[in-house]
């Protein structure tokens, strides 16, 4: 798992080229990955693994739902390397300044007493369309599917270690977080 990680991850600079290795190996455009295009993808990258029963381990270790298919959602999961103890403390100081009443979730309301000051700049909108915005800005990091404008710590920890994964350096990882949420730590 370690070598295909690795190999993938140093041709990548961002989340969308991971996407797009993905929905390149996704040869017939199904939006999951089927083992044979798997199969194929790690022959051609020559990674030394020859024997299909190696090949169908790796693949299992993608394949969490069990269900024959690696959908996009898996694969980054799987290809995210371990967050360091910088970056998870990053994270985490971020995701506690924004949950205002510190109930573990983000919610919209978090995101209206945090942000009001900027907020103000565009009360001409109706509150019902700013509530709606900062859904589906909630929603962007909502790493379940369910996109119910309420992202737990968990999601968000998904979320910023896909990030992370695409950023070599914790001091630039930690710029881009104080830029997307004008936070500093």
């Amino acid at each position: 798992m370690e070598l295909f990680r690795q190999c993938l991850l140093e041709s990548t600079t961002k989340q969308s080229d991971l996407i797009e290795i993905f929905s390149a190996i996704d040869r017939d455009h199904s939006g999951r990955i089927t083992f044979e295009e798997f199969r194929h993808t790690i022959k051609s990258l020559k990674l030394g693994i020859k024997n299909d029963e190696d090949i169908k381990h790796l693949f299992q270790q993608f394949d969490t739902t069990n269900n024959g298919q690696i959908d996009l959602d898996e694969f980054l999961k799987q290809l995210r390397p371990p967050i360091n103890e910088r970056r998870q403390k990053a994270i985490l100081n971020l995701f506690n300044s924004i949950d205002v009443n510190n109930d573990g979730k983000l919610t919209v309301s978090d995101l209206k007493t945090k942000y009001a000051a900027q907020l103000k700049g565009i009360k001409k909108k109706s509150d019902e369309k700013v509530n709606q915005g900062l859904k589906n800005f909630l929603n962007k990091f909502d790493t379940r599917g369910q996109e119910d404008g309420i992202i737990d710590k968990d999601e968000f920890f998904g979320f910023c270690s896909m990030l992370s994964a695409t950023i070599k350096d914790d001091i630039y990882f930690e710029h881009v977080l104080r830029t997307l949420f004008n936070f500093h730590f």
